[in-house]
Order: structure tokens, then C-alpha cells, then sequence
């Protein structure tokens, strides 16, 4: 007999079709990793007073952001409270100005291409220079991008993999 709910609805051979919730959350607990990941970072970029700091300071719940200078590193922790397990998210911050663009080397190289999203961040302040300020930004994270020494065929795996989330 078929619940008007949904649950345990039947086939057209009167057999039982198993519930899709359980089908869904069978699947996420057998392939579900166990540890949350611990190499994973954040590479923000972007024009000075476009928000980077606090917006990183307001996810790691702080309320009194401090700015620095040049490439700074940070962390943000973060708990899965569900499975009992924390990791820290690192985050790399470019300060507003473009000749420090040579220190992304070091947030952005061929070991942590595969780990590292790339934040770029515009100042609403100015909002007639928000193409010139993503122009700007892009065109100093394919410089850095060009430079690392990564096969054509990793290029576009990574291409790839990044039009498949979009």
C-alpha cells in the first residue's frame, strides 16, 4: 500500500522502490570523507580599501580587523560540528598595491595551485573603476599563473575543473 507522503511508495510490480532520501544519504556516508581536508587555502586580491581584510577578519569572527602590508598570512578555523572535526583554512592576503604582486609566488605556487582559490575583491567606493580594478587583478594573477611551471595538460585539467563548479 503507497503512503500519500512519498516514502514507501510502490512500483508497478507492487514492490517497495527504496526512498530516495535514504538512497541520498546511504551514498554521502559511504563516499563522505572522514577528516575534513587540511591543505586547502585562500589567495585574496585586491585594490586597497576594497575589503579583504575585514571580510576575512568578519569570517574568522574578529571585530577589530588589523591591516598589514605587502603578503600577509593568516588562518581561519574551521568546524565541522557535526562529525567533531576542525581544520584551519589558510589565507593568504595581497595588500592594494600591484608592485607586491612578486610575493604571490609564495601563496600561489606549483605545489599549492591545485589547493588555493583565488579571491578578487573590487572597491564599491569606486564603482566607475570596477572593470579596471578586475582588469588589473586578473591580469596580475595570469602573471603569476604564466610563470609557475605546470605542464599544458595540468593548465587545463585546472581550467576544467574550474568551468565544472562555475
Amino acid at each position: 500500500m503507497a503512503h500519500k507522503n512519498g516514502l514507501d511508495s510502490r512500483n508497478k510490480d507492487d514492490q517497495p522502490k527504496e526512498n530516495i532520501w535514504q538512497s541520498i544519504l546511504s551514498e554521502v556516508q559511504l563516499k563522505g570523507v572522514n577528516k575534513l581536508p587540511s591543505n586547502k587555502s585562500i589567495c585574496v586580491l585586491g585594490d586597497t580599501e576594497s575589503g579583504k581584510t575585514t571580510l576575512i577578519a568578519k569570517l574568522q569572527g574578529v571585530d577589530d580587523p588589523k591591516k598589514g602590508s605587502g603578503l600577509e598570512y593568516t588562518y581561519i578555523d574551521v568546524r565541522d560540528e557535526y562529525r567533531d572535526d576542525h581544520t584551519q583554512l589558510s589565507v593568504w592576503l595581497l595588500d592594494g598595491d600591484p608592485s607586491h604582486s612578486h610575493l604571490l609566488s609564495y601563496a600561489l605556487n606549483e605545489r599549492t595551485i591545485n589547493d588555493t582559490m583565488v579571491m578578487l575583491t573590487l572597491a564599491m567606493t569606486t564603482p566607475w573603476a570596477i572593470l579596471d580594478q578586475l582588469r588589473s587583478w586578473a591580469t596580475i594573477l595570469q602573471d603569476q599563473i604564466d610563470k609557475l611551471s605546470i605542464s599544458a595538460e595540468t593548465m587545463r585539467d585546472l581550467q576544467n575543473k574550474c568551468k565544472s563548479r562555475s
